[in-house]
C-alpha cells in the first residue's frame, strides 16, 4: 500500500472511528428529543418489495431521506448526494445528460447504447433505457424527494434488468393529509445562479389530498468560458412541474403523479491538451484550464415527462403493490470534434502546427426521443407463523429513437455538409419474480428469490449523407435478438442479541445484450462491433448490522462478484493526434470476458444530543478491487478506496432561534478511468459546508461548495481534460408551513 493510499485511508478511518469514539455509552447517553428515531435501523425500507426495518434486511443498503437533504439545502445533484455511498461511483462526464451510477465495480457505458449497470427505479418505476441520459438520476427525479435507498449488491432477483451492481429506488413525497408546504430560495455568487423550489400539500378532505411541486433555476455564467462563442459552456436554465392527487378509503391507497420538466444542462466541457511531439502538433498544443475554443456546441437540452400510478391494497391475505407509468426523455446534445474554430487553426497551422486538423467546423449532434411505459405488481403474503412469501410480475416496453448528425465544410474533392444518421431500438420484456422466506428457529431464517426474464431488442440503423441524402450502406444495419435468464438469490440470517443479525447473500443479476449504435468512422484502427452478448454475474457476500450502544447504527460487509461476459466500454482508437483518423473517437461496448469484482465496506450512522444540542453523523468506508481475468486488467471506474463523513449539529442559540451547521466530506482513492488504458483516476478529497440559522418558519444559511477549491480531473483522454469544478459560495432561504 502506498503512503498516499495508506494516508487517505487513515483520513477516512479516522473520521469514522471518530464517529464512533465519541458516542454517549447506553449510561451516559441524554434522553432523546420528542419524535427522534431510537435507531438509523428502525428506517422502514422496501428492499424486498415489501416494507421491513433496515436492520431487519440481510441486504447492504443505504438510505437518504428528506430530513438530510433538507439539512445540505435540498440539493437536486445525484453526484451530491450519492458521494457518501460506499461503492457508489458517479462517472461524471461534466453533463448530467450523459453522466452515470456505477455500484461496486458494476460496468459503464457512457456514450454507448448500453444499458446502465445499476437499476435505477423512481416510485417503483424504472426509469433506465435510452441512448443518452438513462444512465442516472435526473434533477427532476431528486426534486422534492421523501427517500432514496441504495441495495448494494446485485438484485436481479426482485429488480429485474441490469441490477448487477445493485439498485437505486428513489420515492417523491407525496400528499399527505395537511396543509404544509416549502419554499427555497438560493443564490450562488460565482455563477448567478439563482433558483426557487416550491412544494404545497393541501387536504381536501378525510380522502383525498394533493400536491404541488416547482422547481426554476436560471445560471447565466460559470467557470468554463469559450473563447471562441463568448459565452460559458457550464451555463443552465430550466424549470419543473409537478402535480399529485392521492386517494385513500379503508385499506386502498391510490396516488396519481403528473410531471414535466425541461433542462439547458451544461455540455461536455475540456481543455485540449497535446503533448509536444505527438503525430500532428510538432510544438505540442494546450488550452487554459477552463477555456475553449470550440466553435460549435450548445448547452444539452433535455425534457421529461412522466405519468406514474400507484396504488397499495391492504387485505387479511397480505398487500398488494402496483405501479404503472410512462416516461419520455427527449435529449439533446451539440460537440465541436474538432476542438477548433477557424481563426485558432489557422494560427496553429502558420507554426507548423495542428497538421492533422483539416476542417475546424466538424460537428456531431445528437438527438435521443426516448419513450418507456413499465408497470409492476407484486403480492406479499400477510405473515403466517415462520412462513413469508410475495409473488409479481412486471412488463417494460420502450421505443428510442434516435439521430446523429456530423457537420464539416465541402470541398471541390467532397462536397458533403456531413451525414445524417436515424436510428429505431426497442426494447421489450416481461419478468414473473417470487420469493419465499423461512424462520427455521427463532434466531435462523432463509429466505430465497427467484426470476424468469425475457428480454427482445430490436435496432435499426440508417445512413445518409447530406445534402443529396445518398445512402451510406456502412452506416445501415438491422437486428434483433432475444435474451431469456434465470435470476435468484438465496439469504441466510441468524439473529444476535442485542440487535444485531448477521447474514450471508448468494445472488444474481443481468444485464441484456445489445447494438452499438454508432459504427464510428470506417477509418478507425479497432473496428466498432455492430453487437454484444449478455452479461451475467454472481455474487457472494457476508455482513453483520445493529446497534454501537444506544445510538449508533453499523453494517458491515465482505462480497465477491464473478461476471461472466463483462461488458466493457472501449473506443475505435481514433484520436485528432491520429493521422489515419484525426477525430474524436467514439466509444462503444464490448464483451471482454471474465471479471471479479470484491471489496469491504463499513457504515456508521449516530443520532445523539450533546452540547445542548443534537448531533447526527454519517460515516462509510470501502475498500474495493477487481480485474479482467483473462487479461489481468483493472475494472474502470472502481476506485481503491472510497470515504465519506457527513455531520449536522443543531442547538438553541437565542429564545426559539436554532443554530445549525452542515459539513459533507467525500473522498477516493485509486482506480483506473478505462478498462483498456493505464490512465489513473485522480484522487480526492471534497468538503461542502453549510451555516445557518432557523427561526420560526423561517431558515437563512451560506454555504461554500468544495471548499478547499480541491481541483482533479473528472476525464481524460489523448487530447482531451476535464476538470472538477472550483470553490462555489451561496446563501440560501427557507421559509416553510
Amino acid at each position: 500500500m502506498s503512503k498516499s493510499i495508506q494516508r487517505h485511508f487513515l483520513l477516512g478511518g479516522a473520521g469514522a472511528a471518530a464517529l464512533l469514539a465519541c458516542a454517549p455509552s447506553p449510561a451516559t447517553a441524554q434522553v432523546r428529543s420528542e419524535g427522534e428515531t431510537a435507531s438509523v435501523g428502525e428506517v422502514v425500507v422496501t428492499a424486498r418489495r415489501r416494507e421491513e426495518r433496515l436492520r431487519d434486511v440481510p441486504v447492504s443498503a443505504s438510505v437518504i431521506d428528506v430530513n438530510q437533504l433538507i439539512e445540505r439545502g435540498d440539493i437536486v445533484d445525484p453526484q451530491a448526494i450519492l458521494n457518501s455511498v460506499p461503492g457508489v461511483k458517479f462517472l461524471d462526464t461534466s453533463s448530467p445528460s450523459n453522466s452515470e451510477i456505477t455500484l461496486r465495480g458494476s460496468g459503464q457505458g457512457r456514450g454507448t447504447s448500453t444499458e446502465a449497470a445499476v437499476g435505477l427505479y423512481r416510485n417503483n418505476i424504472y426509469i433506465g433505457g435510452g441512448t443518452i441520459g438513462g444512465r442516472s438520476l435526473s434533477r427532476l427525479d431528486l426534486l422534492d424527494l421523501e427517500q432514496l435507498q441504495v441495495l448494494r449488491g446485485p438484485q436481479g432477483a426482485l429488480y429485474g434488468r441490469n441490477a448487477i451492481g445493485g439498485a437505486i429506488t428513489v420515492s417523491s413525497a407525496r400528499p399527505r393529509w395537511d396543509n404544509r408546504g416549502f419554499v427555497n430560495v438560493n443564490y450562488q455568487f460565482e455563477t448567478e445562479l439563482k433558483q426557487v423550489q416550491a412544494a404545497v400539500n393541501h387536504a381536501v378532505s378525510d380522502q383525498v389530498a394533493i400536491r404541488l411541486t416547482g422547481e426554476w433555476f436560471d445560471q447565466p455564467k460559470g467557470f468554463f468560458f469559450n473563447a471562441s462563442q463568448r459565452n460559458f459552456i457550464d451555463r443552465q436554465e430550466g424549470y419543473a412541474l409537478r402535480g399529485q392527487i392521492r386517494f385513500r378509503q379503508d385499506d386502498l391507497d391510490m396516488n396519481l403523479l403528473v410531471e414535466d420538466g425541461l433542462y439547458y444542462l451544461p455540455a461536455l466541457r475540456s481543455a485540449f491538451t497535446v503533448a509536444a511531439g505527438s503525430p500532428g502538433f510538432p510544438l505540442g498544443y494546450f488550452t487554459p484550464k477552463f477555456t475553449s475554443y470550440a466553435n460549435d456546441g450548445e448547452p444539452a437540452k433535455q425534457r421529461i415527462q412522466s405519468v406514474i400510478g400507484q396504488l397499495t391494497w391492504e387485505s387479511d391475505l397480505g398487500t398488494l403493490s402496483g405501479s404503472t407509468g410512462f416516461r419520455r426523455r427527449i435529449t439533446n446534445t451539440e460537440n465541436d470534434t474538432d476542438q477548433f474554430d477557424p481563426a485558432t487553426l489557422a494560427r496553429e497551422r502558420a507554426r507548423g502546427n495542428a497538421t492533422t486538423i483539416t476542417d475546424p467546423n466538424t460537428a456531431t449532434n445528437n438527438n435521443d426521443d426516448f419513450e418507456a411505459l413499465y408497470a409492476d405488481f407484486h403480492f406479499a403474503g400477510a405473515q403466517s407463523g415462520r412462513f413469508s412469501w410475495l409473488i409479481g410480475f412486471e412488463a417494460f416496453y420502450s421505443d428510442d429513437q434516435f439521430t446523429t448528425v456530423t457537420g464539416r465544410t465541402p470541398t471541390p474533392a467532397n462536397a458533403s455538409l456531413g451525414n445524417f444518421l436515424p436510428g429505431r431500438g426497442r426494447y421489450k420484456s416481461w419478468a414473473p419474480y417470487g420469493s419465499i422466506g423461512f424462520k427455521l428457529t427463532d434466531s435462523f431464517s432463509a429466505e430465497g428469490e427467484l426470476r424468469y426474464s425475457n428480454d427482445r431488442k430490436e435496432r435499426q440503423n440508417f445512413g445518409f449523407t447530406r445534402p443529396t441524402n445518398a445512402p451510406i450502406p456502412a452506416q445501415t444495419s438491422e437486428d434483433s435478438d432475444e435474451f431469456s435468464n434465470l435470476d435468484y438469490a438465496l439469504s441466510l440470517t441468524y439473529d444476535l442479541p442485542f440487535d444485531w443479525i448477521v447474514f450471508g447473500r448468494l445472488a444474481t443479476g443481468y444485464r441484456a445484450g445489445g447494438f452499438n449504435a454508432s459504427v464510428g468512422d470506417p477509418r478507425a484502427p479497432r473496428p466498432v462491433v455492430p453487437t454484444y452478448q449478455p452479461e451475467n454475474g454472481t455474487s457472494y457476500e457476508i455482513g453483520a448490522k445493529g446497534d454501537l450502544g444506544r445510538n449508533i447504527f453499523v453494517t458491515l460487509a465482505a462480497y465477491q462478484t464473478e461476471v461472466e461476459d463483462f461488458q466493457g466500454q472501449v473506443d475505435n482508437g481514433c484520436a485528432v493526434t491520429n493521422p489515419v483518423c484525426p477525430v474524436v473517437s467514439t466509444s462503444f461496448i464490448s464483451n471482454v470476458g471474465k471479471a471479479e469484482v470484491w471489496g469491504l465496506e463499513l457504515t456508521a450512522s449516530g443520532r445523539w444530543e450533546l452540547l445542548g444540542g443534537r448531533l447526527r453523523a454519517d460515516a462509510s468506508l470501502s475498500r474495493q478491487g477487481g480485474k479482467l481475468k483473462s487479461t489481468g486488467r483493472r475494472i474502470q471506474q472502481n476506485p481503491d478506496w472510497t470515504r465519506a463523513l457527513e455531520v449536522n449539529f443543531r442547538r438553541p442559540v437565542v429564545g426559539d432561534a436554532e443554530g445549525f451547521l452542515n459539513l459533507s466530506y467525500s473522498g477516493q482513492t485509486g482506480g483506473f478511468q478505462e478498462i483498456d488504458s493505464a490512465l489513473e483516476l485522480d484522487d480526492r478529497d471534497l468538503l461542502d459546508a453549510r451555516v445557518g440559522v432557523t427561526f420560526e418558519r423561517v431558515e437563512l444559511s451560506a454555504y461554500a461548495n468544495n471548499v478547499t477549491d480541491e481541483s482533479y480531473v473528472v476525464f481524460r483522454s489523448a487530447t482531451q481534460v476535464r476538470y472538477s469544478d472550483p470553490r462555489r459560495y451561496g446563501v440560501q432561504v427557507r421559509y416553510r408551513w
